[in-house]
C-alpha cells in the first residue's frame, strides 16, 4: 500500500513516516501542498495530510481537486477541531479526521483500519479489495484482470472447500476449457497473491482457497 504523508512540522513528519515504513507501508513525505502536488505521482492508496500548511489550505486545495478524495482514501489531520472543519473535510470525501495533538502510534490504527474496510482477509497480510479487484499486501498493489478476479471470487465464496473444475469453467468461461487453461489461472493468480500455498488443489476434485 502506497501513503502520502503531507505535514509540515519536521518532527512529526519524520515520527509518522518511520512507523509506517517499520509497519511495511510504502511513504513518500512532503513539506507543503506545492511540494506534493509537484513531486507526487498522485498513484496513492491513502493520503494523511494536515489542514494548514505553509502554502495553502489542504482542504480547500481537496474542494479544487475533488477527484483526489474519490479515487483516493484521506486522513485528515489538524489542531483546528472545528465541527466545521470536520464536517468541510468528510464533504470532501475524507475517510478519517485526527485532532492534533496525537500520539504518532493513532496513525497506523487508523491505516490499518482504512487497508481492512471491505476487504477480504485472505492471510494476516493480505487483502482482496472487490471493488478495485486488487490484491493489496502493506507494501504491494496488484491489480487482477477480469478473469483473475471471478476465479479468486468463486474461492472465496467457497473458501474452505474444493470447487470443481467444471464450476470454475462454466463461471468464468461459460463453456467447457481444459485443465490446462484453468491451471494456467491459477498459476497467474497464485504469482500475484505471492502466497503459492493459498490455493490447493486436488487430482480430478478442483482447487480450494485454504
Amino acid at each position: 500500500m502506497k501513503i502520502a504523508l503531507i505535514e509540515d512540522e519536521l518532527h512529526l513528519n519524520e515520527a509518522i513516516k518511520l512507523l509506517l515504513e517499520l509497519e511495511n507501508f510504502n511513504v513518500e513525505s512532503f513539506k507543503n501542498i506545492r511540494e506534493f502536488l509537484r513531486e507526487s505521482d498522485n498513484d496513492y492508496d491513502i493520503i494523511i495530510a494536515d489542514i494548514s500548511l505553509p502554502d495553502g489550505n489542504f482542504l480547500q486545495e481537496l474542494s479544487k481537486h475533488k477527484k483526489i478524495g474519490e479515487e483516493t482514501k484521506i486522513i485528515i489531520m489538524s489542531a483546528h477541531g472545528e465541527l466545521d472543519n470536520i464536517k468541510k473535510a468528510f464533504d470532501l470525501g475524507a475517510e478519517d479526521f485526527i485532532k492534533k495533538p496525537f500520539e504518532p502510534e493513532e496513525i497506523i490504527l487508523r491505516v490499518k483500519k482504512l487497508f481492512k474496510t471491505k476487504k477480504t482477509k485472505l492471510t494476516e497480510n493480505i487483502y482482496y479489495d472487490p471493488e478495485s479487484k486488487t490484491i493489496l499486501t502493506p507494501n504491494s498493489k496488484e491489480i487482477l484482470t477480469k478473469k483473475e478476479a471471478m476465479l479468486l471470487e468463486l474461492l472465496i465464496k467457497h473458501r474452505g472447500r474444493f470447487v470443481s473444475f467444471d464450476t470454475i469453467a462454466a463461471t468464468i468461461w461459460d463453456e467447457p476449457v481444459s485443465s490446462n487453461t484453468i491451471a494456467a489461472l491459477i498459476k497467474r493468480l497464485r504469482q500475484k497473491i505471492k502466497n503459492k500455498n493459498l490455493i490447493t488443489s486436488k487430482r480430478e476434485i478442483g482447487y480450494m482457497l485454504i
